[in-house]
């Protein structure tokens, strides 16, 4: 369990280290509440709380830098009170935060500054695209053609993007909470195979797709496609969750299905048949429950 805490840390901080925060600030204040069992995951805990906060304060700091901090500091204290105050499961609490964070960071935002709009936040998110996108293109210059559209697509989804490092970032903060603390505010996360959410998130779907099918509603679907994101990403877990959990009742082991997804991602033909199939199984276990038919049978051996 733990190795893959460790993996899963280390991935969100390649992927993420300007929001490492999501992980560290929630965690020192859960530990404060339900201390370790020995001292030495402060001597982690609190630089990497440290170092959370420093990123979050450049010298002279954006729209889109002044939104993040604030974003990142609202997201940490408002898991901390869900974990308290709302009895739900993981993803729920998550949510909620998530959610609180956003109207928190853009209030607080707003009053200081002042000067926070969408276009802001967009062009800037554009042009940091196109400074990372400009690096990988001097080690493969063929992808040049493809610098302008990625960075363009960056700056309509960086939302999405945030709120999935969100949900990500307190998942693992809840998870090492668990491991450490004597006496836990909550149970850890269930299995991956058991991951599921309300079947009433299907709306959202439903949602965004009328968005889209209706002209007279253009204005949301930024907001629409942002929230398709998301959703997409969850049921596309959900469904990889049904795999596994076949998987496990057929005998095949889990590591197959590891070195399995590996190889096709990087295989673009392979990747791009299976994401969709994954969506749609998880997508369809709304209405089939396909882990409750498997529960009555016993495993193949």
């Amino acid at each position: 369990m733990r190795w893959r805490l460790i993996t899963g840390t280390l991935v969100f901080a390649l992927f993420g280290p300007r929001v490492i925060g999501l992980i560290t600030l929630p965690l020192a204040a859960l530990l404060a509440l339900a201390p370790p069992r020995s001292r030495w995951p402060w001597a982690v805990v609190l630089p990497g709380a440290a170092l959370g906060l420093l990123v979050l304060a450049p010298v002279a700091p954006r729209p889109l830098d002044s939104v993040l901090g604030a974003y990142v500091v609202f997201a940490g204290a408002a898991f901390v009170v869900t974990a308290v105050m709302l009895r739900a499961g993981l993803l729920l609490r998550a949510s909620a935060a998530t959610g609180l964070a956003a109207l928190g960071a853009l209030a607080a935002t707003l009053l200081l500054r002042g000067d926070v709009t969408w276009t802001a936040l967009h062009l800037q998110a554009v042009h940091e695209a196109n400074e990372a996108l400009r690096f990988a293109e001097q080690l493969q210059p063929d992808a040049a053609s493809l610098v302008g559209p990625l960075a363009g697509a960056f700056g309509d989804t960086f939302p999405a993007l945030l709120v999935l490092q969100t949900l990500a970032g307190l998942a693992l903060a809840w998870q090492w909470h668990t491991r450490l603390a004597v006496e836990p505010l909550g149970p850890p996360a269930a299995p991956f195979r058991q991951f599921r959410f309300d079947d009433a998130w299907i709306w959202g779907l439903v949602g965004v797709l009328g968005v889209w099918a209706a002209p007279a509603l253009a204005v949301l679907k930024p907001a629409a496609l942002n929230v398709g994101i998301v959703l997409s990403v969850l049921y596309c877990l959900r469904g990889a969750a049904v795999v596994v959990a076949v998987a496990g009742v057929a005998g095949v082991p889990v590591g197959f299905l590891v070195i399995g997804a590996v190889v096709a991602s990087a295989l673009a033909v392979p990747l791009l048949l299976i994401v969709p199939g994954v969506w749609t199984l998880g997508v369809f276990d709304t209405w089939m429950e396909f882990r409750r038919r498997l529960a009555g049978r016993p495993n193949v051996t």
